[in-house]
């Protein structure tokens, strides 16, 4: 799985990744604690009610900032991959 999306202004400015209804499905359900690596560091992450990814523990590496395009992978283990294309 595969997730691509440039982020909004509003997902850059309160700090979240809305996803799609096709991606959701390949994520835990919610509020169920999953693995995501960003820039070599490996965050406990999860999906809220309104199925977004808040992003704020990683703004300490990384001002995401509006049309910035994130990449989430899905690898092995259920361990989750965030890269900037």
């Amino acid at each position: 799985m595969e997730f691509v999306k440039n982020l909004s202004n509003s997902e850059a400015k309160y700090k979240y990744i809305g996803l799609t209804k096709l991606a959701r499905q390949h994520f835990p359900k919610k509020d169920e604690i999953f693995k995501l690596k960003f820039k070599n560091k490996i965050y406990d992450m999860k999906v809220n009610n309104k199925d977004c990814i808040m992003l704020s523990q990683l703004y300490h590496r990384y001002q995401f900032q509006e049309n910035d395009e994130v990449k989430i992978v899905k690898k092995v283990n259920d361990l989750f991959e965030l890269s900037l294309t």
